[in-house]
């Protein structure tokens, strides 16, 4: 009799063991919403939507931002979700940015622009690629740059020119905008492939660290950020990709002085360690 309760206690917790709490899916919703949103930008794309395909994809680097967030405080992490993620990141900021400006200009370009278009995706397959591959040895992961441009920011930015055309003057009938261009839009969605792929430092935003008299205004300025996005969004797009693009220099100077700086300081050490002994 006590085996049979001893039995009857194991397959009771064995059946518990295989329940999942609903907040551990939280993280994998918001990356399907994610994913919702890069689908629909290429169907707002497919329909000459292309407003509302640059705001799906903004959307999807917004919760893409957030599901890994919202895994580290409700301890959700899991290999279904980072699988999950990378797929989802394949897809919104490697297939629908490609789609989208294909759609708008490159199709001009004939076989040239699919090409091109196809060297962004494959960009940023290589990138989820690799930093897959590199699992705990990840070079973002414990860094204060990033290797390279991340995917969701490499997206924001091919989309730029598609921005800036928002803003412009619409062109007669028959013909394109300067930024509609197949030449120009080509030339820069390959530059942040290349970006993409390349070991170039970028700034992460791991590396900010505010003293507290800072907080209040800092909060301050994201609220200014929201209603600019949110009253007028082009401008405030454009301004912010613009604003980026200004730093990746920056990042590489800053990068190359702290790697001096670390060689310098080693060179000294073995000085000194010699002169020790």
């Amino acid at each position: 009799m006590a085996i049979r309760k001893r039995k009857t206690a194991q397959e009771k917790g064995a059946k518990g063991a295989k329940m999942t709490s609903f907040h551990r899916l939280v993280p994998n919703m918001i990356t399907i919403a994610a994913l919702c949103a890069g689908m629909s930008a290429m169907q707002f794309a497919i329909a000459g939507r292309f407003e509302a395909a640059v705001l799906a994809i903004v959307i999807a680097a917004f919760l893409d931002a957030f599901d890994g967030a919202a895994a580290r405080l409700l301890k959700a992490q899991s290999a279904l979700g980072a699988e999950l993620d990378s797929l989802s990141d394949f897809l919104c900021f490697g297939v629908a940015p490609a789609m989208v400006l294909h759609s708008w200009s490159l199709h001009f370009a004939g076989r040239l622009g699919w090409v091109i278009a196809l060297a962004f995706a494959i960009a940023v397959a290589l990138r989820l690629a690799r930093f897959n591959a590199a699992g705990k040895e990840n070079p973002d992961a414990n860094h204060s740059f990033f290797c390279g441009v991340p995917s969701p920011t490499g997206a924001g930015m091919s989309l730029l020119p598609l921005i800036i055309h928002f803003q412009m003057e619409k062109p007669a009938a028959g013909e394109i905008g300067m930024m509609q261009h197949p030449e120009v839009v080509g030339v820069w969605m390959l530059l942040f492939a290349w970006l993409m792929v390349s070991h170039v430092p970028t700034f992460s935003t791991k590396q900010i660290r505010l003293p507290p008299k800072f907080v209040i205004p800092a909060l301050g300025a994201f609220g200014l950020l929201v209603a600019g996005l949110i009253n007028a969004p082009w401008p405030t797009l454009a301004a912010m990709g613009i604003a980026y693009g200004a730093t990746i220099p920056l990042a590489v100077w800053t990068a190359h002085r702290k790697q001096k700086k670390a060689a310098a300081s080693a060179d000294h050490g073995t000085e000194e360690g010699k002169t020790d002994s």
